[in-house]
């Protein structure tokens, strides 16, 4: 079977802003919306996938599905996306002048050479279809906090970031480590315990609480196309990561391997799909590649996280400082709370070398809250009063916030544990010893809203971080 190429959205729109690629699609969701919601093929079954809200779900063993804050995000989504666009382009080539070979396009926000790279692109916003008696454009949904207007859905450039690819794990295994594919868990919907991976975080759900409204809930992101164009660009870099290093490796594991996913296939057959059936693209049942899978941050200074030792050698993480019992609220606008760094005492202090810097972890712990409508940008002893756009060297990642409704919820499947972030701030922290600026007596980490609620309804009774923790690796 011949390797079909995932193509670049906004390539295509630059060519045309409705390109027949990006027509297709938009009309293939007409016919699927039509569809009742018990068929396997409808837009709103394929929504539920991810997560519904009805109570009780009528599908328990194919709705509420989506693997987040874990190992299996990255193979769970690209079986999800296959299956979602076998049934698009099953029915486009059924279609008179339907092409054979469509696939789905890939969102790359993160274009340094595109200017429009963060807008949704022309296609997504347009309020009526090109077609004889200009019907609404269901490409288009209205319930979307930003990017309906034209403009990016960004406010800072650290949102489509792409520090994920420098991570030199596809897994970890415990608060204070970090990766690029997440923790290593078992069947996961809920609960993000041991932090999420990198990519998870950023800029996957970065994008999706930009976004908002729909897109900045599990139970309501499949219902607006771009989540599953946005989903095709997370799957590429999955690709890029891979791709960029020849000791980036999937996780050989059998548990990872071989742990079968349920769907319904484009002809309504269930299928049993595992990560070991779809760690490459370009092979069956896949065959797809993407038009670009090139490094694209090749020859960029940044700080690459130390890969995480063989379990032979493996130490556990000791946490040196925490906030506890002292909460966070953040409410839409800046916040910063204190904490003191102690030596480890732990086997950490004798593998250190003589006056190398501290390899630290910051956690964020048992977040939790309603859904927000804006992220954070997580910041280590930040200057009070100053521009965080003028201090790249002290950002330590991002606090997307997606799927924090239904990870604190009391009555979920982990009891409303909470979101959990770790950020290696080694890097951060060897400049500021290197400035004479660090003081581990007095180490501040400060919360700078993406999008300012203060004084808004939509702040509500705020996001809670229950923890701020620094684990010594």
């Amino acid at each position: 079977m011949a390797t079909r190429v995932r193509k670049d959205v906004w390539k295509l729109s630059k060519i045309k802003p409705w390109h027949d690629d990006i027509l297709w699609y938009a009309k293939a969701i007409v016919e699927m919306q039509k569809r009742p919601a018990r068929d396997s093929t409808s837009w709103i079954y394929q929504a539920a996938i991810h997560e519904t809200s009805q109570s009780p779900n009528p599908h328990p063993t194919f709705w509420t599905q989506c693997q987040h804050f874990s190992w299996f995000f990255l193979p769970w989504h690209r079986i999800y996306l296959f299956l979602f666009e076998q049934i698009i382009a099953d029915w486009i080539a059924s279609q008179p002048g339907g092409p054979k070979d469509w696939s789905l396009f890939y969102w790359n926000y993160s274009d340094s050479s595109n200017a429009d790279a963060t807008k949704l692109p022309p296609a997504f916003i347009d309020p009526v279809l090109p077609l004889p008696g200009s019907p609404p454009n269901p490409l288009r949904v209205t319930n979307r906090a930003r990017g309906n207007d034209g403009n990016s859905v960004t406010s800072r450039s650290n949102q489509v970031s792409l520090g994920c690819l420098r991570e030199p794990d596809f897994f970890h295994t415990s608060l204070g480590a970090t990766s690029f594919g997440g923790p290593e868990t078992g069947f996961n919907h809920d609960n993000g315990s041991a932090g999420m991976g990198h990519l998870d975080s950023t800029p996957h759900g970065a994008i999706h609480n930009a976004i908002g409204g729909g897109m900045g809930a599990f139970d309501t992101a499949g219902l607006d196309p771009i989540f599953w164009v946005h989903h095709s660009n997370i799957d590429r870099l999955w690709n890029v990561w891979l791709k960029r290093d020849a000791g980036h490796q999937n996780p050989t594991d059998p548990r990872w391997l071989n742990l079968k996913f349920k769907f319904h296939n484009a002809s309504k057959k269930i299928v049993k799909m595992s990560s070991s059936e779809v760690v490459d693209s370009t092979t069956s049942p896949l065959n797809y590649e993407y038009q670009d899978e090139s490094d694209p941050i090749a020859g960029r200074a940044g700080i690459t996280p130390p890969r995480r030792p063989a379990m032979a050698t493996k130490s556990t993480p000791e946490m040196v400082g925490s906030t506890h019992p002292n909460p966070v609220t953040l409410r839409g606008k800046a916040e910063s709370a204190k904490l003191a760094v102690k030596a480890p005492t732990g086997p950490g202090r004798l593998t250190l070398p003589a006056g190398a810097p501290p390899p630290l972890v910051l956690n964020l712990e048992n977040v939790r809250g309603p859904q927000h409508s804006t992220g954070y940008g997580v910041y280590v002893n930040l200057p009070p009063d100053s521009k965080p756009d003028n201090h790249p060297e002290l950002f330590a990642g991002n606090m997307s916030l997606f799927g924090l409704k239904e990870a604190s919820r009391a009555k979920g499947e982990h009891a409303g544990s909470g979101l959990h972030y770790s950020y290696d701030i080694s890097g951060i922290v060897q400049k500021l010893q290197e400035k004479g600026d660090w003081d581990p007596e007095n180490v501040r980490v400060t919360f700078v809203p993406d999008y300012e609620l203060e004084g808004r309804a939509s702040a509500g009774e705020g996001v809670q971080v229950g923890r701020i923790s620094v684990y010594h690796k």
